[in-house]
């Protein structure tokens, strides 16, 4: 599709300087018919490319994009705002995704024009000094999320059921554990690099990831921290099942396949040490959060 477009733009800038009178006027009944063939190739080519993107795609709000773009001022100013309109909206869209909400369009829009029209623009310190709380302020909303308050409520719920069952053990943190087989030996340091065979699932029972045919090696100083602290109440050759609350696996933020807040479960058996040197990151479902 890519090329058919480069051949269909090449081929517009080729009439440009070939075939069409350089001053704007009238249509003609040859520019009507050209206006047309054009419209059937760039409307066939480009309805190919939406409907690749999403089957679900609404072909008339996106018309409704081209045409506003089509038809846009072209000068150097309303364009240069244009493109930033762009990344404001791209903005929106990360923040709902992040949040679950939606951000304050009028607010932002309010301070935004009075940082742009400000006859004494913000300073680089000022600025990094702004960006620093943008990270607290963005957990903040997070933590306000509907998804998040619903998730640690049944984090909460599952936890409470659990403190019934007497073969679960509850630390300090929060995390709850039941030990299926001891193992032997020394417990681990969080300086060490383990290898594990695990399952990961959430509270309903669903797996989300698991290790696989061969274990998988953990920096105890790169992973959540509830799985970290229960690899170091274990020996090799332990096998336990571990509840993890929200707030010490990825909290507000949750993770991909993992929403915010998310109680999760894990199957652990620890096979011992690794002391071979590792160069790639361990899995993604697993790190902890920056």
């Amino acid at each position: 599709m890519k090329k058919i477009l480069a051949i269909v733009a090449a081929g517009l800038m080729t009439v440009g300087f070939v075939g069409c009178n350089s001053k704007a006027g009238g249509s003609s009944e040859a520019m009507d018919s050209l206006s047309m063939a054009f419209g059937d190739l760039y409307g066939a080519g480009m309805g190919q490319q939406l409907r690749g993107m999403d089957s679900t795609v609404n072909m008339e709000q996106a018309l409704k994009g081209m045409e506003y773009i089509a038809n846009a001022d072209t000068s150097k100013n309303f364009m240069a705002g244009l493109q930033m309109g762009m990344q404001i909206a791209q903005l929106y869209s990360g923040i709902e995704q992040q949040c679950g909400m939606s951000i304050n369009k009028s607010l932002f829009m309010k301070h935004l024009r009075e940082a742009i029209m400000s006859t004494t623009p913000m300073g680089q310190e000022e600025m990094m000094a702004l960006q620093s709380k943008i990270e607290p302020l963005l957990n903040k909303a997070m933590e306000q999320s509907p998804k998040a308050i619903a998730n640690k409520k049944k984090g909460e719920e599952y936890m409470a059921k659990l403190k019934n069952d007497k073969s679960y053990t509850f630390t300090k943190s929060g995390i709850a554990y039941k030990v299926i087989n001891a193992g032997e030996g020394k417990n681990f340091s969080d300086s060490d690099v383990v290898k594990v065979n695990y399952v990961g699932r959430h509270v309903d029972g669903t797996e989300f990831d698991k290790s696989g045919e061969n274990p998988v090696p953990f920096n105890l100083k790169q992973v959540i921290p509830g799985f970290a602290e229960m690899i170091q109440l274990m020996k090799p050759g332990s096998k336990v099942t571990v509840v993890i609350p929200g707030e010490l696996a990825y909290g507000p933020q949750g993770n991909r396949g993992i929403e915010p807040n998310e109680t999760l479960i894990f199957d652990i058996e620890t096979v011992g040490l690794d002391d071979t040197p590792k160069t790639t990151a361990p899995r993604p479902i697993i790190p902890k959060k920056k």
